[in-house]
């Protein structure tokens, strides 16, 4: 009892401890906001300041393929490159047959192939079909030819594809992405 009375006693006689400082909060000013009244015959101009230099690009491909092989084509406009961002295919087979696909473009002068990854999605109305959704960089000289080829591993029957490309075009006289 004597102990804990003087414990007491010990703490009763401490000085006070001073109030702790608590700094005000700091006040901000909200961002005043932007109201663009601009009519219907007059809209504001708005642009990635980013890429400034950037038109979208989007190419779709229908291919009809037999005897093992098919594939499409389209050529880059002149004086722009362009540069590949996504691929999305789907092919059909028959039954039981396999499917490749590769993306051929030239760029500096070289050709470059890129091969997709084809998710075989199993028998839908009676063909093996396949899929692909690949984002990418992949760039294309200005005048060139894409080409996209599918191979099959059944040449007797015939097969198809639908490809979609997509990705912008730059001026060719646009500085260097390397």
């Amino acid at each position: 009892m004597k102990l804990v009375l003087a414990a007491w006693l010990a703490l009763a006689t401490l000085p006070a401890a001073a109030p702790a400082q608590v700094a005000a909060p700091a006040t901000t000013t909200p961002p005043t906001p932007v109201t663009i009244k601009n009519g219907l015959g007059n809209p504001g101009h708005v642009s990635d300041l980013n890429k400034p230099a950037h038109k979208p690009f989007s190419k779709r491909l229908d291919i009809t393929f037999g005897g093992g092989a098919g594939n499409g084509t389209f050529v880059v406009p002149a004086g722009k490159l362009l540069v590949i961002t996504y691929v999305s295919t789907n092919v059909g087979v028959f039954t039981g047959a396999n499917a490749l696909c590769d993306l051929a473009t030239t760029y500096a002068g070289s050709e470059v192939e890129s091969h997709l990854p084809l998710s075989n999605n199993g028998v839908i109305l009676g063909q093996q079909v396949y899929s692909s959704s690949s984002p990418m960089t992949v760039y294309a000289d200005p005048g060139s030819t894409v080409t996209l080829a599918f191979l099959d591993s059944d040449s007797a029957h015939s097969g198809g594809a639908i490809v979609g490309v997509y990705g912008y075009l730059v001026d060719a006289t646009a500085p260097s992405f390397e």
